[in-house]
């Protein structure tokens, strides 16, 4: 074994690096990278992880992607999850530029629905979505329809006998970027919300890491809130206590809500709480995103392809 190891250190490092470029995902190459002192400096260096990152995140379980960068088809997700004929424009949504590339601009009465449902990729428990987001001024206006929520991107279709809450990403206009889950049949609803007010006309990025037992939401790179829901009375409210309420002992195996429509700029497919505003760069993983993926796309201000990690990691 010594000597295998000593014939493959005798390679020269841009043959090693171009060999380490194959390894995927990044946790298998963080082992590798144990393996050696030699192997270690060659990994951890920026120029290698810049160029094992050349194309940004890895797009490892990315199960939708939306750039907005073809004005004659604004639904295109560029994951190749989501097909064109799953996604359905509702009003007038328009692309402009933006500090990002381009990004999708919302006017109260416009949407994007893509419909999940039969897409295996989105039956899970365990996502994160991360978003750039920007609410104009007149967002601000109580509409007493909607009581004041606003949605960049949903999957809420909570009303009986459905089961579809499954996302709920936005804000209040009294209160804070926040994202909701549900759990049960008897609709247990479980809130994640940031201390701080959003204000107007100005870019937030928002990431939320959901599973079956924790929520976390991220805004601007910091990790503001999170909700553990291992056990019933921790939600936040009850919306169908008239069919079940349970107890610890039961509660672990009551099931989160499952998506059937994603919805940009809506919080679902009745066009509930709109977005009056921009969006940017919205992405869904089936899988957390990591803390260090997470910050880099807020520090360098960047989207999900231009990202360098490397950088990130080494400070600049």
């Amino acid at each position: 074994m010594t000597d295998q190891l000593l014939s493959i250190n005798d390679l020269p490092i841009e043959l090693l690096s171009t060999i380490f470029q194959f390894i995927r995902p990044l946790e298998t190459l963080l082992t590798v990278s144990c393996t050696c002192r030699h192997w270690r400096q060659i990994i951890n260096s920026k120029w290698f992880l810049n160029k094992y990152s050349k194309s940004g995140i890895s797009r490892e379980q990315l199960i939708g992607w939306w750039k907005f960068e073809n004005v004659n088809n604004i639904g295109f997700d560029s994951s190749g999850v989501v097909g064109n004929r799953y996604a359905t424009l509702i009003g007038r949504p328009t692309i402009e530029d933006c500090f990002l590339g381009k990004c999708a601009v919302f006017d109260g009465r416009s949407s994007i629905h893509c419909r999940v449902n039969d897409k295996s990729e989105y039956q899970t428990d365990v996502y994160s979505v991360s978003i750039w987001f920007w609410a104009d001024l007149s967002a601000w206006s109580r509409d007493q329809q909607e009581s004041g929520w606003r949605t960049a991107i949903g999957s809420w279709n909570d009303w009986y006998p459905n089961n579809h809450a499954w996302l709920h990403l936005g804000f209040h206009v009294d209160m804070n970027i926040s994202n909701q889950v549900m759990i049960s049949a008897a609709q247990y609803v479980f809130k994640c919300q940031d201390s701080q007010k959003i204000e107007p006309c100005r870019w937030y990025h928002v990431v939320v890491r959901v599973n079956r037992n924790r929520q976390e939401l991220w805004v601007n790179g910091q990790q503001v809130s999170n909700v553990d829901m291992t056990r019933a009375d921790l939600r936040h409210e009850v919306r169908a206590p008239d069919r079940q309420f349970w107890d610890d002992s039961q509660w672990h195996m009551q099931k989160m809500h499952l998506p059937n429509v994603l919805c940009l700029g809506s919080k679902n497919n009745q066009d509930h709480n709109p977005w009056l505003g921009k969006i940017a760069d919205v992405s869904v993983w089936r899988r957390w995103l990591k803390p260090f993926e997470i910050r880099a796309l807020h520090q360098q201000q960047t989207s999900i392809d231009r990202v360098k990690l490397g950088s990130f990691v080494h400070g600049e």
